[in-house]
Parts: structure tokens; C-alpha cells; sequence
């Protein structure tokens, strides 16, 4: 198994997992990747917290390259935790949490209530970004009328096409686009990864992690359950898509003819992760609601030591920057 990452400066995908504010540890990842010049980006794919990143990503670097894109992240991040202090109310919470929010229904979908609807407004200009594409992007919604993901384009990419990504059903109404309701993308692709893989000519793709694989006890207590039957659900589509992936390198090691043409990509393909949950100690303990601005930072420096750690020549942890497929690089 690759325990590092090779120093070469190959093109990279990302794939970016939503959950709430543990978005801010995906912050810290992109903010030590973007400071690295030779670093070329190839793809973005996310869900949720992992579309706002994506978006905020592509729009900086059109705007401005890569300085920009940190300034921009940076800048979403800060307003939304000092507007979420300000409202009192969970503005950017993920499926983990709102199972415990004592809250109005709908009560974030009030007129001049919606702080990341301002903030995405302000930050992002979403005309020239679908105009100008700086990279391929790939953001999840989930159709509520089936249950099926929706991935849009970079040519699609509005602010209501994010805003539905990161819809939570107990706290928002569903968002309308093209005569169809949609909610948060975590329910059906968290994040979109054979999608990613075929919009992509990246050897090597990067999952940023936010959902924990697994937990090591059984709820007793009805809170806890209902946290971990969400917990599930939300993990459950990642788990698909790598299971799918693995399916289908087995199905192009076994075709001597007559192979899709899609094999040649599965097939050159390095899988990495950084993963939350392997570098914040007390990530079990985390409220991915919590957007108060020492814990956001705590998570963003997580985030970059861990992408520093990826990143270094030095020997990495098999935890982190480790290729997700069992038995050898992907």
C-alpha cells in the first residue's frame, strides 16, 4: 500500500465530502494545497458543505488564482461563523446534527434569515464561473421525488443548484429548480466519485472525509440512536461509490475483450483520503453544527496539518493520504 504521496506535480481531483461545519477542515486541506504553485487542480466533485468549498475554490481561482481562492475560503468561513453567532440559529448544520436541533420548522427559510444564501451571493459570481469553467465541477443534490443524486455541471452550477446541495429538509424547504424539489446532496452522493473519475484525466484523486467509516459502540440512548441512524444514511452513499468503483476494476481485470472504454481511467487511478476523523482527536465528540469561530479554526488546522503530512517527502501515516482500495494502490 502507497504510504506517500509522490512529490511530482501530477494533476489532482477532489472529491469533497459535506458535514456541516466540519467543512472547515476541507477549508484547511485546500488552503496548504492551494499553497502550492505547481499543484494544478483537475477536477472538483462535493456535497453540501463539500459543494460550497468546491464552488468557493473555482471561483477564487478564476477570480485571482490561487491566493484568491484562500482569501475567498477564508472569508466564507469567518462570516459565516460571525453571522451564525449573530442569528443564534444553526446556519450550516449537516444531517448529523439536525436530528438534535431544537428549532422552528423551516425556521432558516424566513425572509432575510438565510445568511448562506447572502454570503454565497456575495462571494461567488456564478455567471462568469459557469461561463469561464476554470475546472470541471460536479456538485450533488438529491431529487426528493426518487431519492436519485442530480449531479450539476459547471455550466449548471447557480446559486440555487448549491443552495439545494446543502438543503437540509429540517431546517429549509426543499429548493425548486427546473420544476423539480431538491434537498442535500449527502443523502444520495457524498461526494460524487465515478462521476469525478470519468470528468477527470487525473491519475490521482483526493477524498476529503468528513463522515466516520465506523463506531465502535452501539447507541443505547434514543438521541444517540437517531445521531447514528443519520450518522448511517450518510455515510451510506460514499461506502456505494467505493464498493461500485472496486466493482468495476474487477470487471475491467476480467474483460481481455470487448472492455468499456471507461477501464482505462478506473484502471490508472491512485485513490487518496484525508479524513477527519483519523486527524482530529476528539472528532467524536464534535458538533458539525457548532460554527464558533475556535472551533472552526481548530478544524481548518487539522485540515492543513493533515494535507501537510500528505504532502511531505517524509514517510505518511497509512492513515492518512493512503489509497482507499485494500491490497495496493488503486
Amino acid at each position: 500500500m502507497q504510504q506517500n504521496h509522490d512529490p511530482a506535480e501530477r494533476p489532482l481531483a477532489l472529491a469533497l465530502q459535506g458535514g456541516g461545519s466540519f467543512g472547515a477542515f476541507t477549508w484547511g486541506v485546500l488552503d496548504r494545497l492551494l499553497a502550492e504553485p505547481g499543484l494544478p487542480f483537475a477536477a472538483a466533485s462535493g456535497a453540501s458543505a463539500g459543494a460550497v468549498n468546491a464552488v468557493l475554490l473555482a471561483d477564487g481561482l478564476l477570480a485571482g488564482g490561487r491566493e484568491e481562492a484562500q482569501a475567498r475560503l477564508a472569508r466564507f468561513w469567518r462570516l459565516l461563523s460571525d453571522r451564525a453567532g449573530f442569528a443564534g440559529l444553526p446556519v450550516f448544520g449537516s444531517i448529523l446534527a439536525a436530528a438534535d436541533l431544537h428549532v422552528p420548522h423551516f425556521a432558516m427559510s424566513l425572509p432575510g434569515s438565510d445568511p448562506l444564501r447572502e454570503l454565497l451571493g456575495d462571494l461567488v459570481d456564478f455567471a462568469r464561473l459557469r461561463k469561464e469553467r476554470p475546472l470541471p465541477l460536479l456538485i450533488a443534490a438529491t431529487r426528493v421525488r426518487d431519492g436519485e443524486a442530480r449531479i450539476f455541471r459547471e455550466d449548471e452550477i447557480t446559486l440555487e443548484a448549491v443552495l439545494a446541495s446543502a438543503c437540509l429538509p429540517m431546517l429549509r424547504e426543499a429548493v425548486q429548480i427546473g420544476g423539480e424539489d431538491y434537498w442535500d446532496g449527502g443523502y444520495s452522493a457524498n461526494p460524487p466519485l465515478r462521476e469525478l473519475i470519468r470528468a477527470s484525466r487525473a491519475d490521482d484523486l483526493l477524498l476529503v472525509q468528513l463522515a466516520p467509516d465506523e463506531r465502535d459502540t452501539t447507541p443505547r440512548l434514543r438521541q444517540d440512536i437517531r445521531h447514528r441512524s443519520l450518522e448511517i444514511a450518510f455515510s451510506a452513499p460514499l461506502k456505494r461509490e467505493l464498493q461500485a468503483i472496486e466493482d468495476m476494476k474487477a470487471l475491467c481485470r476480467e474483460a481481455s475483450l470487448f472492455r468499456p472504454r471507461s477501464c482505462r481511467a478506473f484502471e490508472r487511478l491512485r485513490m487518496h483520503r484525508l479524513s477527519l476523523w483519523e486527524s482530529l482527536e476528539d472528532a467524536a465528540g464534535a458538533n458539525p453544527a457548532n460554527l464558533s469561530w475556535p472551533f472552526v479554526t481548530r478544524l481548518a488546522e487539522a485540515g492543513r496539518a493533515a494535507a501537510d503530512r500528505w504532502r511531505s517527502p517524509d514517510a505518511v501515516p497509512a492513515s492518512e493520504g493512503a489509497p482507499l482500495a485494500k491490497g495496493g494502490p488503486a
